[in-house]
């Protein structure tokens, strides 16, 4: 028996998010070899950001009509060139056009890829479905850093990682995502809308967010979203300062990332079980209480268990709020919200690490913590009082 579409899409997603993270590091390496300092490296991290904070809500309009498959096949041939592009490139500027060219394909294949399942599924199934699809995220995660990380040791002459022969892994996994597109062609074709239509149908992205419910999903996203990079970033720093090795931090990281693919491997029963939007408002909530305790007590069984119960949390919040975000959304804009939702998701990744370099500076590394857990519980508020979604439209298969 052939595989389904649905299998193609995850697979995809497990591939070309093999990518992301691991790119990301090979091309800060590469930079550094350059002669790059940690200017030029946050250049990259900013670059690889603004796009979608740009063009997410155009992707969205183009998908919204149909172009579900296009959209997809430029997003995979984008991430590819990329890869190709920063392994062969010279010179700060030029990683910093494929940075911007990785991030916009990054946007394509996401906003596309989670487009299918408000279109493709009855509204019960959209949660099990998006949990499905960030259990893909999460697999993919976990294997493309290690992968491009034993790569570029593997080719190194002794001075340092070989960042291009890590890039070349990661082009060769992207490419591996083209078949997996014609699996996700199996799928009966969208029907296209034309510009007129779509246009009449568009509904500002103002009134978009001014739709009850909306606001407080997409912050409920961008808290954990921000709260997770945070933590992978600061806490080797909390831990140094305890005297944690880098393989105690590295493996507390680890149990949070498996924690996280456990919860998305078990989305389907538990919202099947359990209201989705108590599921979200005490995951906001654990969340934010262990984020916000870790500086507390750095013990490594008591990090053990925060990084499970985050983790777990983590790992509900994202899918919980892809669900609740196309739910508040027409049919002829639900793309467009994903793509907000995405470009917000960016936004957070550059403005909470500003916010908490700034207050670190005068109160300390755990201060960070405290913002990030803070933050967290105020999602968890905000999701407590918003209106819960009505039922969506049956999509038309």
């Amino acid at each position: 028996m052939r595989p389904g579409w649905f299998f193609g899409l995850v697979l995809h997603t497990v591939l070309l998010h093999g990518t992301f993270n691991a790119a990301k590091v090979m091309v800060s390496y590469k930079t550094l070899a350059e002669g790059g300092d940690a200017f030029a490296v946050g250049m990259m991290v900013t670059a690889y950001s603004l796009v979608p904070l740009f063009a997410a809500l155009t992707v969205g309009r183009l998908v919204d009509r149909g172009l579900y498959v296009p959209i997809l096949w430029v997003g995979t041939a984008a991430c590819t060139a990329a890869l190709a592009g920063a392994a062969l490139s010279s010179g700060i500027p030029a990683l910093v056009l494929f940075s911007m060219l990785l991030g916009l394909g990054q946007l394509l294949m996401t906003v596309s890829s989670q487009a299918f399942i408000p279109a493709s599924f009855a509204p019960q199934e959209l949660n099990s479905r998006f949990g499905t699809l960030t259990l893909g995220v999460s697999i993919g995660q976990t294997l493309g850093m290690p992968l491009a990380g034993a790569v570029a040791a593997w080719a190194s002459d002794g001075t340092g990682p070989n960042a291009e022969a890590g890039l070349w892994a990661m082009c060769a996994l992207a490419a591996l995502a083209f078949p997996c597109v014609f699996v996700v062609m199996r799928r009966p074709a969208v029907k296209r809308v034309g510009r007129a239509q779509a246009k009449a149908a568009a509904v500002s992205p103002r009134a978009l967010l001014g739709t009850p419910g909306m606001k407080p999903a997409i912050f409920a996203s961008m808290a954990t979203l921000a709260a997770i990079d945070l933590m992978s970033a600061y806490l080797p720093v909390i831990g140094e300062k305890h005297g944690l090795s880098v393989v105690v931090v590295t493996a507390l990281i680890t149990v949070r990332t498996v924690a996280t693919i456990v919860s998305r491997a078990f989305m389907g029963a538990l919202t099947a079980r359990f209201d989705p939007m108590l599921l979200l408002w005490l995951s906001s909530l654990a969340a934010g209480v262990t984020v916000f305790a870790i500086p507390l007590w750095v013990w490594v069984p008591f990090l053990a268990i925060i990084m499970v119960v985050s983790g777990f949390a983590f790992g509900l919040t994202q899918p919980l709020t892809m669900t609740w975000v196309s739910m508040l959304a027409t049919p002829g804009n639900r793309a467009a919200v994903m793509s907000i939702r995405l470009a917000g998701n960016r936004l957070s990744q550059v403005v909470m690490p500003i916010a908490a370099s700034a207050v670190a500076s005068v109160a300390g590394v755990g201060s960070i913590f405290f913002l990030s857990g803070g933050v967290l519980m105020l999602a968890a508020g905000l999701t407590l009082r918003a209106p819960r979604p009505k039922t969506a439209e049956v999509p038309d298969r």
